[in-house]
């Protein structure tokens, strides 16, 4: 039996496992004798919602909208996951390398990653670079 929620496209009203149980809390016999609370599972995927009122035919609505939206927020986390996978192997580090150096002019210094030395940012501006490449060489 086909229901108004569900969403003929998508989902089979087969993929769905309803149970039908007697309310809980206060009530009286009203409550322990009419099945009016439903419990809703996608059997696929084991999410599962709950509602329990008055009026089954409700409970029925209520509980397999809750279904739906969590089935629609699981399929768009993992379409957002996928689509960030593909971009981070077509963007991977843009070109933009390692760092190889560091310019501080507050100390004054250049930190060279390579060699892992410092050297002061005077010589290395006015174009003692032989300084860094004999480090490079050593090592």
């Amino acid at each position: 039996m086909p229901y108004d929620d569900v969403d003929e496209g998508k989902y089979d009203h087969t993929e769905f496992k309803i149970e039908c149980t007697a309310g809980q809390g206060p009530g009286g016999q009203h409550r322990n004798k009419n099945l009016t609370a439903i419990k809703i599972t996608h059997i696929a995927t084991g999410l599962t919602a709950y509602s329990d009122g008055r009026s089954q035919y409700r409970n029925r609505q209520n509980a397999m909208k809750v279904v739906l939206a969590r089935l629609k927020s699981q399929e768009d986390e993992e379409r957002h996951n996928s689509v960030n996978i593909v971009r981070s192997e077509q963007i991977k580090d843009m070109g933009r390398g390692t760092r190889v150096r560091t310019y501080n002019f507050i100390r004054h210094d250049v930190s060279d990653a390579r060699v892992k030395k410092k050297f002061r940012t005077a010589d290395i501006m006015s174009g003692k670079l032989d300084l860094i490449y004999d480090n490079l060489i050593k090592d």
